[in-house]
């Protein structure tokens, strides 16, 4: 059986966000390439779960997670966590927020 992901419902939202916040920022094919280079990360991630570093967020729904940059989006991060069937995208947000702010405001990722 291969490795597979899952997407969370506010990484879902935050793959949206980020993909219409391009289309506004760098053009139509920034905005059309990001949702499968993605995916193509999430794939990657799901096959070598422990590619990632270890997330030093506070957050204590994080304790467990991972994160690893879009490929070719090196600014946008994907908060992951390793389970047995591959893993489970929790967020995938801008490096340049403030990620323990909106964690905290936010609350679980999942």
């Amino acid at each position: 059986m291969s490795a597979r992901y899952v997407v969370l419902p506010k990484a879902d939202k935050d793959l949206d966000d980020e993909a219409y916040y391009l289309v506004d920022e760098a053009g139509l094919e920034a905005g059309l390439s990001f949702l499968p280079a993605a995916r193509e990360t999430f794939a990657l991630l799901a096959g070598h779960p422990g590619m990632g570093w270890k997330c030093r967020l506070e957050h204590r729904s994080l304790a467990s997670a991972r994160v690893f940059r879009v490929t070719r989006f090196e600014r946008i991060l994907v908060f992951y966590r390793p389970c047995s069937t591959g893993i489970e995208v929790m967020r995938v947000l801008h490096s340049s927020q403030d990620l323990e702010e909106l964690f905290a405001k936010e609350g679980a990722p999942d």
